[in-house]
């Protein structure tokens, strides 16, 4: 059976494999660093460095190199970095070996050592949410050969899974989907920190129901991705297992959404709703330029047309000009407090603006590409929808500053 995968929201199929690993602090190798070692501090300055933590469940800080630990930094915290002791040091991180030396940070007024692998001169820019796809069973045509195209349901987690070498069997390389045994799904499911007693959650976009499926009674797979896909008349070796997707068989489910998998479900169901603007008239420009909610030059564009939406307290205010989707100054504002929220609306080779859905104005389009609301427990609003990407994958925003944006790991492969 040829098997395909059709992402949603964006009306694009986006496939990429990145292998993105999550950054917890590893275990550390059996190779000890005496701590007799002289660790030569260098002089105070008037020079202060920073660095950020990187590993979402903390990082310890120890009293030596490798030594006891004293108590944990939390992620994302900003630390003060003092110097680098030149102490190598090999650690196992999701199963894959990484380097990194211990270097001095400062605690209060003490020093300590934490192993550098896990800081960052940048501070970490999305949300820890491992957020995937699942798309719903569908049939289709090819076209030339007119063949029947079957896409089970299915969620796709390859950009978490650190695949170990010859995962998958020789034998099992002919094939376009692979239906793992036993001793694959145990290996699968401790790499990834699955259980299972854990459940996939989907959050349905059309229904804005959560649907669930145990880990337990779903099948584990590996289908072709379709950039490897080849017709069987040209194929003359096997594929690579790396030209595999990895993820659930949901069989015949007919949801489309957002995947979350763990103990406990993330989601509020119904919390989303279609983002659809209306156009302005010139006093309500006035007053949203009177409340310091737009900028006071777009009263004088006679080029773009103005439009807005509102959520709860939220404001949304665009400008566009007669076109599918020539528009542009995206502006999220908070009634309250007037922050301003930033999505990038950057166009280029890799991404590109989706049309806006505007009120009692037919559409080139069934459904909707932007979306507002509630989408995860104990979470601000949410939006999403506005860009295309065609080498990278799509954001979900929070409305609130202090919250990072999630990506969604859409394994979108060229």
């Amino acid at each position: 059976m040829k098997f395909y995968l059709q992402l949603i929201l964006l009306s694009s199929t986006l496939f990429v494999f990145s292998c993105k690993k999550r950054a917890t602090e590893g275990k550390i190798e059996s190779t000890e660093l005496s701590k007799d070692s002289v660790i030569k501090k260098k002089e105070t300055s008037n020079h202060f460095e920073y660095k950020y933590v990187i590993a979402p469940s903390g990082l310890n800080y120890r009293d030596f190199p490798n030594g006891n630990v004293l108590g944990k930094f939390s992620w994302r915290e900003k630390v003060e970095y003092l110097f680098d002791t030149k102490q190598t040091q090999k650690i196992i991180d999701n199963y894959k070996e990484v380097k990194g030396t211990w270097v001095a940070v400062k605690h209060k007024k003490d020093t300590v050592f934490v192993f550098s692998h896990y800081l960052s001169n940048s501070e970490p820019l999305y949300s820890t949410i491992e957020l995937y796809y699942a798309d719903a069973y569908s049939k289709s045509i090819l076209k030339p050969s007119n063949k029947l195209d079957i896409r089970q349901a299915f969620v796709n987690v390859s950009e978490s899974f650190n695949m170990p070498e010859n995962f998958i069997n020789e034998k099992d390389l002919l094939k376009d989907t692979i239906h793992f045994n036993k001793r694959q799904r145990i290996e699968f499911l401790k790499r990834m920190n699955y259980s299972d007693k854990d459940t996939i959650f989907i959050y349905d976009i059309a229904s804005g129901l959560v649907k669930k499926h145990l880990i337990k009674k779903t099948p584990l797979i590996a289908c072709i991705s379709i950039y490897s896909q080849i017709e069987e008349e040209y194929k003359k070796e096997n594929y690579n297992q790396w030209d595999y997707q990895i993820g659930f068989n949901l069989g015949k489910s007919n949801h489309n959404g957002f995947a979350v998998i763990g103990k406990e479900n993330p989601f509020i169901e119904k919390g989303l709703k279609p983002l659809v603007f209306e156009e302005m008239n010139s006093e309500m420009i006035n007053n949203n330029i009177k409340n310091k909610l737009i900028p006071k030059n777009w009263i004088n564009d006679t080029v773009y047309k103005k439009y807005t939406s509102k959520y709860e307290n939220i404001r949304s205010f665009v400008k566009m000009k007669k076109g599918y989707n020539n528009w542009s100054d995206l502006i999220f504002k908070n009634l309250d407090t007037k922050d301003s929220y930033h999505i990038s609306q950057l166009e280029g080779e890799s991404s590109s603006k989706a049309p806006l859905e505007i009120k009692e104005e037919k559409t080139h389009h069934n459904e909707s590409f932007q979306y507002i609301g509630r989408l995860f427990k104990n979470k601000p609003p949410v939006t999403f929808g506005f860009m295309w990407e065609s080498f990278g994958c799509p954001k979900i925003h929070f409305l609130d500053k202090d919250e990072l944006p999630v990506l969604i790991l859409c394994d979108n492969r060229h």
